[in-house]
């Protein structure tokens, strides 16, 4: 399991079996197992150590993500609360993997 707190800028994902990325307006849901990433953005903190969301750059173009604002990025919320404030699970990128190849 990821371990998401560990998460840095340029940091290389692959995501898991059955993983599903939230997209579009309005919203559903697209396939993105097994695709390669990138950690491309955070937010901003509420404080000094806490992000709500990070953003994976995918490697190759995603045909669902055309009419996101962040291009072919998935959004992941990292709230583990149960608050919700838009974009894909966090429990998705916990199932991912780091990797070290370079794109």
């Amino acid at each position: 399991m990821l371990d998401i707190t560990k998460l840095k800028m340029g940091d290389r994902v692959q995501f898991a079996d059955k993983t599903f990325a939230v997209c579009g307006s309005p919203t559903f849901e697209t396939d993105v197992s097994h695709l390669k990433g990138t950690v491309v953005n955070f937010d901003e903190p509420f404080n000094a150590t806490t992000f709500t969301h990070v953003w994976i750059e995918l490697d190759n173009k995603h045909e669902e993500f055309d009419c996101d604002e962040w291009g072919n990025a998935i959004q992941f919320n990292l709230l583990e609360n149960g608050e919700y404030d838009g974009g894909t699970s966090v429990d998705y990128l916990k199932q991912a993997k780091l990797i070290e190849e370079k794109v």
